[in-house]
């Protein structure tokens, strides 16, 4: 995809080591950016220039950290559901945010890209756009959105302070290792099937085009943007799993299960992995699927952002990368 650059100057990136964080560090790098890696978790790769950092945004962050930078993404969260207690979405993403902000606040950080989730508004078979009301039901959907009031306090704190907050859909592409990679794993065994539903809305759309996004954001005048991240036209499971069979050359055509008979047997899985099994089934992904997550992008639309890809030609172009893997 076509790069738009970003502010110059050094950059420093929270949550460097998960999916769309290893995926903006090595995009700042080919732009030639001054990058700070910063993660608890030990980075994917290594990049020359890069400067890795092993830090807890849960704990103060050394302030030596931001010195010199002129944008701070904050991408550091906990996200996987179901998969952690409840108080641990707030350690992370709450109290994250509150450190993240005053690592910037200490080194005179005028910006600050923050990720958040389109969970805040709930699942939902109406459309949801930015001016709709946040009406989270998860520990995930609740925690993001009060990181989203802690980057907004510090914001407003001081007038040369700008703030653009993304609420990203399903983001897929190399190195997701989630929803997409799990369901492509699943159409080549031939052990999925559609929950009782085959139109199940779920809004989303590549990273590269998430991340060009941002640059987009960040380019313009305004002191803040908030905005969701989606394809513009809409992808029913059905739609997702017709496009994976049309760039993977393959026929899949998933038989339909009862939902109750899917989530007994997830239970039975829930069962197994108490006891030491590692298996990626549970009820709530299982409800997932019958759930949908509509919204649009709206700001990027009325703004005239135009976008370089879709459903397939993401899949595309992701196969092409990781040579059919999926990975």
């Amino acid at each position: 995809m076509s790069i738009t650059h970003a502010p110059h100057g050094r950059a420093v990136v929270t949550g460097a080591s998960g999916f769309i964080g290893t995926r903006l560090v090595r995009r700042l790098a080919h732009q030639g950016r001054s990058v700070v890696a910063v993660d608890i978790a030990p980075p994917r790769e290594q990049l020359a220039g890069v400067e890795y950092v092993t830090a807890d945004v849960r704990q103060s962050l050394a302030p030596e950290i931001g010195t010199g930078a002129q944008i701070l993404y904050n991408l550091a969260a906990v996200h996987r559901t179901p998969g952690h207690p409840a108080h641990e979405y707030y350690e992370t993403n709450v109290l994250g945010a509150g450190r993240v902000t005053a690592l910037a606040e200490a080194c005179g950080i005028p910006l600050i890209v923050f990720t958040s989730s389109i969970s805040v508004y709930g699942p939902t078979e109406e459309v949801r756009t930015e001016a709709s009301p946040p009406a989270p039901t998860s520990d995930y959907g609740r925690s993001k959105l009060m990181a989203e009031l802690i980057h907004q306090m510090w914001m407003k704190a001081a007038p040369s302070r700008r703030l653009v907050t993304v609420r990203p859909g399903v983001v897929f592409g190399p190195g997701e290792r989630g929803n997409y990679s799990t369901l492509a794993s699943a159409l080549r065994r031939g052990v999925f099937f559609y929950p009782g539903r085959l139109d199940t809305v779920k809004s989303g759309g590549h990273v590269d085009e998430l991340l060009q996004t941002l640059e987009f954001a960040i380019a313009r005048p305004d002191r803040e943007v908030l905005f969701n991240f989606a394809f513009p036209n809409e992808s029913t499971t059905q739609d997702i799993v017709n496009a994976f069979s049309q760039v993977m050359g393959r026929p899949f055509q998933p038989a339909s299960a009862p939902l109750p008979a899917l989530l007994a047997a997830a239970r039975m899985f829930e069962a197994a992995n108490a006891m030491g099994a590692r298996t990626p089934v549970h009820r709530e992904r299982v409800m997932k699927l019958v759930r949908s997550t509509r919204i649009a992008p709206q700001w990027l639309i009325d703004h005239g952002y135009v976008f370089e890809l879709d459903l397939v030609s993401s899949l595309t172009s992701w196969a092409q990368e990781t040579e059919g893997r999926f990975e």
